[in-house]
């Protein structure tokens, strides 16, 4: 059970919102704060989409799929800028994605921000029947919208490009996307995507990259200040035999050293694993987070976390506490309280406070596409380089506590057999796509970190966190993001020219004919 833990975790660690007192869950689909309100400059569009793309009279027919639509920077002749959405409310990303409305202009570009399936405000059958949930279904869903912009804004097929934008699993959809549709989409730009991050025959990576991604966060390799941020740490996550320092300090003097509420009800049989897990899900979102100026794109646009707020937070775990069970408890809470704490107004922490109801309606859905498809890989190896537990992967177990819960077995090796391997990849002419990597996200790992051919590449960013290139710009950008927006605008042109330049159809098989004589 404890991996089916980790698996839910680290895969549901980007659909919570934090709560008015404190926390458990954050969640990664935010807004900075120097991009609020680019709502008011698009016009808010439904569509008519078919619940079942795939054959057979689909149960309710259709179902009203949000999107938002910029054109004012719109020339003809100019390519579409097409966000795949993820799985949140869309309006997140319309706030957030800068890159595209950054460059709008330059390009004559069409900007557009497609809903999710059964998200936000695109329900379908009211959300009460979820068989209609899937990749598959949410492709078909832009590939179908895709095709209705082109009418109506009478795009030249031949001429006109259409570039693919995504962000963690909107980067992999736009990942995908690209594979299954190379017709209509000419190019993607696919942000801190972990899109290799499930069970592959043919290629190999460590699974416990997210926790390896976490430790290297706290380590004096990342810009912290001290090595005891990670030693201290190490004390509370790492296990010998199920047992941690923890277990031998009184539950009395936890809930005084963490401020635990009065009313919290957290009980005393779950409160030391509640309490290790409620800083692992600070660390995980600080990590996520973690970008070179205050933003609030971790808190859902109503605070902010500082400028790299493991930095700031490992201030309190930067000494030798190993002589004191008291100093190492209020580092720990201290350390957390950056993230939980970020009003600095809360006199105390409620580790028991539920979710709202919108995280808890977009954490059961993901938690059915977790156990219908995206079955990722999590574990955990204790080393040098993870300062957690031994929790290795174990997807027959977890698998079974899907099918105690939905009635099903995942489709475990889906994606490997339905979109192929990097081998694959690289022998069938796949191409044009960038996948960007932040050197600080914990999700690196499960991405492409390397160029696979002079299409299919990689920018690994140095002091960034979770898809930071897709933000706006920023007075404090460091010089890696700069360059890697510049290498993806640059690819994205290029797309657009060769789409500019290919053959006329008459043209290319009076060139065929020609050949073959």
């Amino acid at each position: 059970m404890e991996i089916l833990r980790l698996a839910l975790i680290y895969s549901l660690v980007i659909h919570y919102d934090v709560t008015a007192r404190t926390a458990i869950f954050g969640g990664d689909h935010f807004i900075p704060s120097h991009s609020l309100g680019m709502t008011q400059h698009c016009q808010e569009r439904y569509f008519s989409q078919r619940i079942n793309h795939f054959g057979g009279p689909p149960q309710g027919g259709t179902f009203q799929q949000r999107y938002f639509v910029h054109d004012d920077h719109y020339t003809p002749g100019g390519p579409m800028f097409f966000y795949l959405g993820n799985e949140a409310d869309v309006t997140l990303y319309v706030n957030a994605t800068g890159l595209m409305w950054e460059h709008s202009s330059d390009f004559g570009a069409l900007i557009v921000f497609a809903e999710h399936r059964y998200y936000g405000k695109s329900k379908v059958l009211n959300n009460t029947e979820l068989q209609y949930l899937s990749v598959e279904q949410a492709l078909m869903d832009y590939v179908t919208l895709v095709d209705f912009l082109k009418k109506s804004y009478a795009f030249d097929r031949d001429r006109d490009a259409v570039i693919g934008f995504g962000g963690s699993y909107g980067g992999m959809l736009a990942s995908w996307a690209r594979f299954k549709y190379p017709n209509v989409w000419d190019g993607v730009i696919a942000a801190s995507a972990p899109i290799l991050s499930f069970e592959f025959d043919d290629f190999e990576y460590d699974y416990d990259f997210f926790a390896q991604g976490l430790t290297y966060d706290v380590t004096t390799a990342a810009g912290v200040g001290s090595r005891f941020c990670e030693a201290n740490l190490r004390q509370l996550f790492a296990s010998d035999n199920n047992n941690n320092r923890l277990e031998n300090i009184s539950l009395a003097q936890i809930r005084s050293s963490f401020g635990i509420c009065s009313d919290d009800n957290t009980t005393d049989d779950n409160l030391r694993g509640t309490v290790t897990g409620w800083v692992n899900e600070a660390l995980s979102y600080m990590a996520m987070g973690n970008f070179p100026y205050p933003s609030s794109y971790i808190l859902n646009g109503k605070g902010e976390l500082p400028a790299f707020p493991i930095r700031v937070a490992c201030e309190y775990l930067g000494e030798d506490f190993l002589a004191s069970e008291t100093k190492w408890l209020e580092g720990l809470a201290s350390f957390a309280g950056v993230y939980y704490n970020y009003t600095k107004t809360l006199s105390c922490n409620i580790l028991s406070e539920p979710v709202n109801k919108e995280a808890q309606i977009v954490g059961a859905l993901w938690d059915y596409q977790y156990c219908s498809q995206i079955f990722q890989v999590f574990s955990e190896r204790t080393s040098s380089k993870d300062m957690f537990s031994n929790n290795p992967w174990n997807g027959d177990n977890v698998a079974e506590d899907c099918y105690e819960r939905h009635g099903f077995y995942p489709d475990r090796y889906h994606f490997p057999l339905a979109y192929g391997s990097p081998h694959d990849w690289i022998h069938t002419g796949v191409s044009n796509i960038v996948w960007s990597q932040g050197e600080y996200d914990p999700w690196k790992g499960g991405g492409v970190v390397e160029n696979l051919t002079e299409s299919l590449r990689t920018v690994v960013i140095a002091e960034a966190a979770h898809h930071l290139d897709l933000f706006f710009s920023h007075p404090n950008d460091t010089n890696a993001v700069i360059e890697a927006r510049l290498i993806e605008l640059n690819e994205i042109k290029k797309w657009i020219h060769e789409k500019k330049k290919r053959p006329m159809p008459l043209q290319a098989a009076a060139a065929l004919q020609k050949r073959l004589r």
